[in-house]
């Protein structure tokens, strides 16, 4: 075997080692969505769960990057309508995406492929580049802003089902009350969160590219 055909192998056993790793982390993450998920409570006015899921998904999407982190949500979703009791209140099935939070499920998947692929920095100005913590930070802000979005249009419809007689305006006013007003400052420190968990790595890429 050549110097060059023994590289090649390396390299390529280097990279199914790191798309196995990889794998590995998804399903990690899966389960971690499930137990997120589970960790809930409500407030008294609205059918939306106060959940750690927010947190699970910017974090999976900052150490995965997109493509890794939307395979772990898929496999998730997957899990839950499946029949396993992993989404939040331990509902499964189907019939879990019909109720008031399935359009926050269904934001999971694409909220972690928009937030993972930005976290890279690569689609940002070089001004923002330069300082991984702020394309961190807007990269989960997107994340959320495609689950806030997903989610309230799912629980528009669904409050436009029980409330016939309510007028457009007020299923508007009341989706804004319900699903995304009380969760904003919350979820943010969630992003924050996981930024600061994530600290060490990120100056440690900080300094090397900087080197």
């Amino acid at each position: 075997m050549t110097a060059h055909s023994a590289a090649l192998v390396r390299k390529n056993e280097y990279a199914w080692q790191g798309m196995m790793v990889r794998a590995g982390f998804s399903l990690v993450f899966a389960l971690l969505m499930a137990v997120s998920a589970n960790t809930f409570f409500y407030l008294p006015f609205t059918p939306v769960p106060v959940t750690l899921q927010v947190l699970t998904v910017i974090f999976s999407a900052i150490m995965l990057g997109g493509r890794w982190a939307l395979v772990s949500q898929a496999a998730y979703i997957a899990l839950g309508l499946a029949g396993l009791p992993i989404f939040a209140g331990f509902i499964s099935g189907p019939a879990a995406l019909l109720g008031p939070t399935g359009g926050y499920i269904l934001g999971f998947a694409p909220a972690a492929y928009i937030a993972g692929s930005l976290a890279r920095g690569r689609y940002f100005s070089t001004f923002v580049r330069k300082n991984r913590f702020i394309s961190v930070f807007i990269a989960g802000m997107s994340g959320l802003l495609v689950i806030y979005l997903l989610g309230a249009l799912h629980l528009w419809g669904f409050l436009s089902g029980i409330l016939p007689g309510q007028g457009l305006k007020e299923i508007i006013v009341l989706t804004w009350i319900m699903g995304v007003r009380p969760f904003i400052i919350m979820d943010m420190a969630k992003i924050l969160a996981a930024m600061i968990i994530l600290a060490p790595g990120i100056k440690a890429y900080e300094d090397y590219k900087n080197k």
